[in-house]
């Protein structure tokens, strides 16, 4: 029976509405979902983090029982290193932690009045330019900038305090993460028994990247939030900066964050600085500049490779997605979720497109071969 054209237009329109009806269902299934989402992805990345450390101690036959008694017992003793390592370091860190807070907050008010005397002073330095420069300077609407950020930050808190509130979904993340490393490979398998037989080998290539991705993101931020956090410290305590138990702690939680992170930790720390000595505040600034370009150009390449390689813009453009819905944790994950779909773009547009381009070549190589064969002959 031979088909129309009028016939053959409308099988593609109507297959096209079904695959954005699916995508559009999928996309409301997963804004539904979202915290959940987020809560399993982060399960996820523990798992990632404490996964090679099961995996050494299931190898070592250090007791005479089962693979999966002993890998039931690695993963006990993990995650209990793990845990009662993070419950040391708050102690030990708390309490001096609690008095540099504690001694920032009533130092605050002094520190505003520094602020607005640099202020009146700025703003002599402006009543002495030129009147054309204050003329330029003037039609600029720099609170319009203020507001902006302040607006934008405040939906990045309450975005973060809107996933926090849900405290039994924090609570599972830990007991997913345990299941996650206990039972990885019963849970890769049932994945993969859900895919028919001509799908199984790409979906192990897509999971074996994703997998790399992951883990390489999260150990790689790890050492370079305890990098950025020891290395401030360090510098800070030579300067005879205050609060630098405070500070340093910031700069390495803010880390997590990329390209911005560095931004977020330097501005309080300069300011601090500037506020003592003009001299001490540009020296921060130097140093806070070159620790940003030490980390981005050396140190992240050799942790994250080329797994992570994303344009700045792109990263921006995610980070300011991810806080828009899910906050500071939207900004930490964003990165690895972005590198995920360029894999997958890559997987299933990118590298077909270019295996057919490359057979096209041949191809007509192929051709002009013949033809010049026949020409000669």
């Amino acid at each position: 029976m031979r088909i129309t054209r009028v016939e053959s237009n409308l099988s593609v329109i109507s297959g096209l509405l079904v695959r954005i009806t699916l995508a559009v269902a999928l996309g409301y299934f997963l804004w539904r979902v979202r915290s959940v989402l987020v809560m399993v992805i982060i399960s996820a990345m523990l798992a990632y983090c404490l996964l090679p450390m099961v995996d050494f101690l299931t190898n070592k036959r250090f007791l005479p029982i089962g693979r999966q008694s002993r890998r039931l017992l690695s993963t006990v003793l993990v995650f209990v290193a793990f845990f009662a390592l993070i419950w040391a370091s708050v102690s030990l860190f708390m309490t001096p932690f609690e008095l540099e807070a504690a001694k920032m907050r009533d130092s605050f008010a002094s520190y505003t009045d520094q602020l607005q005397s640099s202020i009146a002073h700025a703003q002599k330095w402006y009543n002495n330019l030129p009147v054309d420069m204050q003329k330029f300077l003037g039609q600029q609407n720099f609170s319009k900038i203020g507001d902006n950020a302040s607006g934008f930050a405040q939906r990045v808190v309450a975005s973060t305090f809107h996933w926090i509130k849900n405290i039994w979904e924090i609570i599972l993340i830990p007991v997913l993460a345990f299941y996650f490393v206990l039972d990885s490979r019963s849970l890769k398998r049932e994945f993969l028994a859900m895919l028919p037989p001509w799908r199984m080998r790409e979906a192990i290539k897509l999971t074996s990247r994703v997998s790399g991705i992951v883990q390489s993101y999260i150990i790689g931020q790890i050492i370079l939030c305890i990098t950025a956090g020891v290395l401030t410290g360090v510098v800070l305590h030579l300067l005879d900066m205050p609060y630098v138990l405070v500070l340093s702690v910031f700069a390495g939680i803010t880390r997590a964050i990329p390209v911005v992170g560095p931004i977020i930790s330097g501005i309080p720390i300069c300011i601090l600085g500037a506020l003592q000595a003009p001299e001490l505040g540009a020296a921060l600034l130097i140093f806070v500049v070159v620790l940003h370009f030490v980390e981005s150009k050396f140190l992240m390449p050799i942790l994250l490779g080329e797994r992570m390689k994303l344009h700045p813009a792109v990263i921006l453009i995610v980070l300011l997605i991810g806080a828009e819905f899910f906050g500071l944790m939207g900004m930490f994950l964003s990165a690895p979720v972005a590198a995920i779909i360029r894999e997958f773009v890559n997987f299933y547009i990118v590298a077909p497109r270019r295996r057919k381009l490359r057979a096209t070549s041949i191809m007509s190589g192929t051709h002009k071969s013949d033809l010049v064969r026949s020409e000669t002959l």
